[in-house]
């Protein structure tokens, strides 16, 4: 019994596991990041289509006149 009593620590490993609002904290921060990434991503896109839809338009008006 005396030998088992030593081979037991005295004081137990003690591990920290961070609060489950830290950890998904964490992911939502990189979730919002790609979010904004994708919004940004499809403004520019829906910029240059409307941009190419213009000159179309103004190319269209230009061969009328002519």
């Amino acid at each position: 019994m005396s030998e088992k009593k030593k081979k037991d620590p005295l004081h137990p490993e003690t591990f920290f596991l961070p609060p489950l609002k830290m950890i998904l904290t964490f992911f939502d921060k990189k979730s919002r990041q790609r979010e904004k990434e994708k919004q940004n991503a499809v403004a520019e896109n829906q910029e240059k289509a409307t941009e190419k839809d213009v000159e179309k338009l103004i190319e269209k008006l230009s061969e009328k006149d002519e």
